[in-house]
């Protein structure tokens, strides 16, 4: 079964120049980073044709929500890196590490709350991004 995951990493990691973590990050990573993950997972059914009184369809290529954290230390920074992830992955539509990414579109983007890291005085910068990703299974 193919899954987008690991074209999701590799695209992250290229366009924002830092390294991405999934679901989280290890202590003491330095910033710049990435943490990213599937918050769900859609399959969705084609009816049958009524009019024509075909069979239900197959299930149309299944769809991922992804959520994307970006952590710099500056404010301009982690936009820097949203605006870099956002110009190469809202719209790809290809094949990547053995997978066919049927569409890949950015919905959300925010900013997210200030972190303060442990012994750090500054806050770090979060931007939060949301990503569907339809591929074929």
């Amino acid at each position: 079964m193919a899954v987008p995951q690991k074209w999701f990493f590799a695209a992250l990691e290229a366009a924002g120049g830092c390294s991405a973590y999934p679901l989280g990050v290890p202590e003491g990573v330095a910033t710049p980073f990435i943490v990213y993950g599937r918050s769900a997972t859609a399959r969705e059914l084609v009816l049958a044709d009524t009019l024509t009184e075909e069979p239900a369809a197959d299930v149309l290529p299944p769809s991922g929500t992804f959520q994307v954290q970006i952590y710099a230390d500056g404010y301009l920074a982690a936009w820097a890196i949203a605006d870099a992830i956002r110009a190469a992955i809202h719209k790809f539509a290809g094949e990547a590490d053995d997978v066919t990414i049927d569409s890949c579109l950015l919905t959300e983007e925010a900013d997210g709350d200030p972190v303060f890291f442990d012994g750090r005085d500054t806050p770090t910068y979060v931007v939060e991004q949301t990503y569907t990703v339809r591929w074929i299974d």
